[in-house]
């Protein structure tokens, strides 16, 4: 009776260690528009506006995205990993290879893709906030002529 008891509590206690490790990762699953006024476009031309819809169930998260732009509508779906597994998606027609992974509570992207014959490399930073209302994307992408940082914020 004791063993069985003794049992019951140790896995309790491994089944909260692992619900208590999982909380530590955010859910950037949700509804999203992009905050034109806050977020940072570099050298690169505002939108109109943006929204995203992120279904995250980890490892997996796929991405719904629409930007207006003053050339048209922008739409695209990705499906990444981000438990470090390379994924492969098609953007504007080109393939785009990347990575995601944690560190601590911020999902770290590194994506591929070559355009005319310029490889370019992206990385971007994903921040939720405490409140789970913004997320905070960092982005760094190294083309030739150098590097352009942008900053984008996505609210509920």
């Amino acid at each position: 009776m004791i063993r069985l008891v003794v049992m019951a509590a140790l896995l309790c206690a491994l089944c909260l260690t692992v619900v208590a490790l999982a909380a530590d990762k955010p859910d950037f699953s949700g509804s999203w528009k992009l905050n034109v006024e806050k977020s940072d476009f570099g050298p690169s031309a505002k939108p109109e506006r943006a929204d995203i819809t992120i279904k995250h169930v980890d490892p997996e998260l796929n991405v719904s995205s629409k930007a207006v732009l003053t050339t048209g509508e922008v739409v695209s779906e990705l499906k990444l990993f981000t438990d470090g597994r390379e994924f492969t998606n098609l953007m504007s027609g080109q393939e785009l290879k990347g990575t995601a992974k944690w560190d601590g509570r911020t999902l770290i992207l590194t994506q591929k893709i070559s355009v005319q014959g310029a490889d370019i490399s992206v990385t971007q930073k994903w921040t939720l906030a405490e409140d789970g209302k913004s997320l905070l994307q960092n982005v760094a992408i190294s083309v030739p002529q150098g590097e352009i940082r942008q900053k984008f914020v996505l609210e509920k």
